[in-house]
């Protein structure tokens, strides 16, 4: 089961990467014909290309995304604040945010009883897949994937 699961990682990883160029010289050729691109309705653009089998490309393009966050009192929020005048709050809410200190399993056993520490690190944790690597020796032409 090790020596197929390695063969198929490396198989994956080969193709993997050919794809990834293959998808580069995509984008690549739609940046050359951008009369060929067409705007979307969520305000980016697309181009699309068709196989020799009916099959299609479709390059994206998407609209910029808006920033998740602005700090208060930044450069940013004045050039805002300047821009929209009395409908700043109109436009943007506060939000109060906490995360985590550096260090922070090692200060709550510090700081925390045991019950209350696993409470916490209950209330502060997310769920972790599991994922699964391998070690791979390079493959000698004409060896056999070990």
């Amino acid at each position: 089961m090790v020596d197929d699961a390695v063969a198929l990682h490396r198989e994956i990883a080969t193709k993997s990467e050919q794809l990834k160029q293959i998808k580069a010289s995509l984008v690549e050729q739609a940046r050359l014909n951008p009369d060929s691109i067409i705007s979307t309705r969520s305000g980016g653009k697309r181009w699309t290309a068709k196989g020799s089998d009916g099959c299609v490309a479709r390059v994206s393009f998407p609209a910029p995304a808006l920033v998740s966050e602005i700090e208060s009192e930044s450069t940013i929020e004045k050039q805002i604040q300047s821009v929209v005048g009395d409908n700043f709050r109109k436009l943007f809410k506060a939000v109060k945010l906490y995360q985590p200190v550096d260090g922070f399993r090692d200060r709550v056993a510090a700081l925390l009883s045991s019950a209350r520490a696993q409470a916490l690190l209950k209330l502060c944790e997310n769920e972790s897949a599991p994922r699964v690597s391998f070690e791979t020796a390079k493959q000698v032409e004409g060896a056999a994937a070990e």
